[in-house]
């Protein structure tokens, strides 16, 4: 154990002589403001914004098509590794970085699994399915969705034959018609921005 009272001051140590023997600055020339206004655009120069002009620019399911060269008849999609977790790939194949078909263009998105992501090591994994089968899903959701507006309908009408032969009650009857809310039904395609 150290005896006496400790010396403030005493010898530099290496991190300090680093510091006290720094290299002193150059002059390397200077900054044309010219020139750097020039390159910084404004709106007003610019002309019309890229979704505009490019209809392709706008955001959709297949904005993975700027990152990849593919086939046309692929439908790609960026799929939450989380919810693939909870519910699999439900007929999506991820699409591998090294498939002869397939031409990435930016290769920091190759992960070490030979996937393609976006958002690093934990992010989306981009899956495809044939256009063809995506056509099927969307026919069979389209018809559950018809079968299930159809159900209401039919059920708002047997509630009001129920409600006009009394099984509610003698005095309870269902005055003019009953219409069913049919604007409240949205198809998805219909949403875009």
């Amino acid at each position: 154990m150290p005896r006496g009272i400790p010396r403030i001051g005493g010898a530099l140590t290496s991190a300090a002589e680093e510091l006290v023997h720094t290299p002193e600055p150059t002059f390397v020339g200077t900054i044309n403001t010219d020139t750097l206004s020039a390159r910084t655009p404004s709106f007003d120069e610019d002309g019309p914004p890229p979704w505009e002009t490019d209809p392709r620019w706008g955001r959709d399911n297949t904005d993975a098509r700027r990152f990849v060269d593919c086939p046309d008849e692929w439908v790609l999609r960026w799929l939450n590794p989380r919810l693939i977790d909870q519910t699999g790939f439900r007929d999506w194949k991820a699409v591998p970085a090294s498939h002869e078909r397939v031409t990435l263009k930016v290769p920091a998105m190759r992960s070490p699994e030979n996937l393609i992501r976006r958002g690093g090591h934990g992010g989306d994994i981009l899956s495809y399915m044939p256009r063809s089968w995506v056509d099927s899903r969307r026919r069979i959701k389209e018809e559950r969705a018809r079968r299930a507006v159809q159900g209401s309908v039919d059920r708002q009408q047997q509630l009001a034959e129920e409600v006009n032969r009394g099984s509610y009650g003698p005095h309870i009857r269902v005055s003019g018609e009953m219409k069913h809310p049919t604007n409240t039904t949205v198809e998805g395609r219909s949403l875009t921005d």
